[in-house]
């Protein structure tokens, strides 16, 4: 920029000199009649001295010029102009850029069609711009072009979202008449390789807001292979999110479920000469002047039209989410009540659609997938009474303890994030207890293990039957027990197993000889009798102690030592006054994610001989001071806490 700026002055100083004297010096006025010192030091001695004497000359002849203060640089102005020198950079900035005339780029291809110095500039250009040295292009736009789908090109190989976004971010900045195609080219690669995650959060970052990418057939099109009309289908339904179908599988498997519903209704009301378009316009027609008595036509009617015809595809869809529920042992379903409770429009609705959707449903189960593993983690987490189901089975195809130790194991790894896990290795080591000892004290150490690693150490006991049932001997009992103590001090959940595998190996005695013994023996024949006698009461009193371990009343205590104390003290605040029952009460619910049906906390109460709503109220009483809110609430057929209280009620909060 600064030789135009030295050039248009040069031109101007021609001109004006051209105009004013003939003899073609350039002038130009100071107006102290003085040549700027930084001016002077900027040209050689010589042309120094020179404009000096002239500088004189013009000073003692002013009849030749009418005015004083002009003085004459021509001289002066070439020598600053032969002293100025062009960089290398700038050069490059310009002069060494290959002209490339502007055309639409569409492709990474349309290099094939430039000159080969157009292809060297752009390999340069690339590789400047890969170290973070961008080169101005001086308009050259089509090589920022190239560069764009260049990257996006190598995107598909490496699929690495943050080096691509920072590679098109720095393009865009440098090279502005990339920037909208950077983000709308971006977006459109991570769509395509379903990475939601990362296109959800370049389009907030570059507020890229499009309202149809939310609807559920733009953004499952690709990933459900969907059809124009069944993308159409799913856009007009809105998915009221839960815990249930957050879980991307689930989510999937619904919408599945919806569109096979669909379809069924579909043909079903094409084979009667209607279509099942056709029928909804008329349910929607019916609600909309029966229930809310508006005009057809008005504007009422055709806002509240639009709105019900939605309402009842929703319906259609809580139905099919309840139907994958149901097939996912998720006991817990949505309430799926049509809004309109007027008998005429239920009549209407149940003859038209749900009669035709209930056997439907039920034949469809078997179109569901079942879940994957990472999906059984999350289900479970988030029902923790969900194995239970499961479990039930188990038990009832068992045909081999070994098998059935290696489902309980499987069932407890699908359950890994499940608070209450511990209960599954329990409840079958008491199921097994009578039919195989080995498998049952091995599914006991494995409880052990569980429970040792909850954030309660909870040492559930064997009951009275399964002791009799494991343990012929106290001598057995106690052995189990330091085997079980010597597994919490060294971790070794391996060598415990190993230890119980041959628990029931009979122990043999050694028997040891002495002959000099023998002879003392014989030389004291008169106590043989005595000696005999003694051994034979010892027999008696074993055989009495084992008689008196299979009537053993109440249930003998596995003294488990343990030496962390956080595992024996309570987590509860102490100014709480909660008694053990309370507490226990509110580790179930911290257990079963803060939610469990009423029936359930029941029959655990009823099991206590204690009173449901008597114990639900003290606790609330209990805690109502320190929220000054209820804690435990009732929701539908199930009690709920909200987590940010709970929380409130540890020491550690």
């Amino acid at each position: 920029m600064t030789i135009f700026i030295i050039l248009f002055l040069i031109i101007l100083i021609v001109v004006l000199s051209k105009k004013k004297n003939p003899s073609k010096k350039v002038y130009f006025k100071n107006s102290n009649s003085l040549i700027q010192p930084s001016a002077v030091n900027s040209i050689s001695a010589k042309s120094r001295s020179k404009a000096i004497e002239d500088m004189s000359f013009h000073n003692t002849n002013s009849s030749k010029i009418n005015d004083d203060s002009v003085i004459d640089v021509s001289e002066l102005v070439s020598t600053l102009i032969g002293n100025i020198k062009v960089t290398s950079d700038y050069t490059s900035s310009y002069s060494s850029i290959p002209y490339w005339a502007h055309q639409y780029i569409y492709s990474y291809n349309e290099i094939n069609y430039a000159t080969q110095a157009q292809k060297a500039f752009y390999e340069k250009f690339r590789n400047e711009f890969l170290k973070e040295n961008f080169i101005y292009l001086n308009g050259n736009n089509n090589y920022a072009f190239i560069l764009l789908f260049d990257l996006l090109n190598e995107f598909e190989n490496h699929k690495d979202y943050h080096k691509i976004e920072k590679q098109l971010e720095d393009l865009g900045n440098n090279y502005p008449r990339t920037k909208s195609y950077c983000v709308s080219f971006l977006l459109k690669k991570l769509e395509e390789y379903n990475m939601d995650n990362e296109a959800d959060l370049f389009r907030e970052k570059n507020y890229q807001y499009d309202y149809d990418y939310w609807k559920l057939g733009r953004r499952y099109k690709k990933k459900l292979n969907l059809t124009n009309e069944q993308e159409q289908i799913l856009n007009r339904i809105w998915l009221q999110n839960n815990v249930f179908n957050e879980i991307e599988f689930c989510k999937i498997e619904i919408l599945k479920g919806f569109l096979r519903a669909y379809e069924f209704l579909q043909r079903n009301y094409v084979s009667t000469d209607n279509s099942f378009e056709n029928l909804m316009d008329e349910l929607s027609d019916f609600i909309v002047r029966k229930y809310y008595h508006y005009r057809k036509g008005s504007q009422n009617y055709k806002y509240t039209f639009d709105s019900v015809k939605g309402e009842i595809y929703g319906h259609i869809l809580k139905l099919t989410e309840n139907n994958v529920r149901e097939e996912f042992s998720n006991k817990r379903k949505l309430t799926a009540e049509l809004n309109y409770r007027t008998p005429e429009i239920l009549n209407l609705y149940d003859e038209k659609i749900i009669s035709k959707l209930a056997d439907f449903f039920v034949e469809d189960k078997k179109n569901i997938i079942p879940p994957d593993l990472d999906t059984e983690k999350l289900l479970n987490e988030s029902n923790t009474t969900r194995w239970k189901s499961k479990f039930e089975k188990i038990l009832k195809d068992f045909s081999s303890a070994d098998g059935f130790e290696n489902q309980i194991i499987n069932l407890a790894e699908q359950n890994v994030k499940n608070p209450s896990v511990e209960n599954i290795f329990y409840e079958a080591s008491k199921s097994v207890a009578k039919i195989d000892k080995v498998c049952s004290l091995r599914l006991y150490l494995r409880y052990i293990d569980a429970d040792l690693k909850s954030t309660q150490f909870d040492n559930k006991q064997m009951n009275k039957t399964i002791q009799k049932s494991l343990f012929n001997t106290a001598e057995q009992f106690d052995d189990f027990e330091k085997i079980l103590n010597k597994f919490i001090v060294e971790k070794n959940l391996e060598e415990a197993l190993k230890c119980i595998n041959e628990f029931y190996i009979p122990k043999r005695r050694k028997i040891s000889i002495d002959k000099k013994t023998i002879q003392d023996v014989q030389k004291q024949h008169s106590g043989t009798v005595s000696l005999l006698n003694e051994y034979l009461q010892e027999e008696m009193e074993e055989d009495v102690q084992n008689e008196e371990w299979g009537k053993e009343e109440d249930v003998v205590q596995i003294n488990i030592i343990n030496d962390n104390e956080d595992l024996v003290s309570s987590k509860f605040l102490n100014e709480l006054n909660l008694s053990e029952l309370q507490k226990e009460v509110l580790e179930i619910f911290e257990k079963s994610s803060f939610s469990i049906p009423q029936t359930e906390l029941e029959d655990f109460l009823k099991a206590k001989n204690q009173m449901m709503n008597s114990v639900v109220d003290s606790i609330n009483e209990h805690c109502f001071d320190t929220f000054d809110d209820v804690l435990i609430e009732e929701d539908d057929e199930y009690f709920t806490i909200n987590e940010n209280y709970y929380k409130k009620l540890l020491k550690n909060d």
